[in-house]
């Protein structure tokens, strides 16, 4: 079997929690309601988005209501 990891006491709640799974010194369960988890992945991306690169539609163009029907 292997080694034991550390444990230590959350300064938040008291629970005992493995150190190596201890965020900024809390347990995962009070990093998360104190807000040190992040609920998205940082991906690291630089540049522009999907969003960023749609062309956007003047707010006079035509969105095709007035035209005929093409069946």
């Amino acid at each position: 079997m292997g080694a034991v990891p550390a444990m230590r006491k959350c300064p938040r709640c008291g629970h005992l929690t493995r150190a190596d799974r201890m965020v900024k010194g809390f347990g995962r369960d009070c990093a998360t309601q104190l807000g040190l988890v992040g609920r998205s992945v940082d991906t690291g991306h630089a540049g522009p988005d999907l969003l960023d690169l749609l062309e956007q539609e003047p707010e006079d163009a035509c969105d095709g209501w007035d035209r005929p029907n093409q069946a």
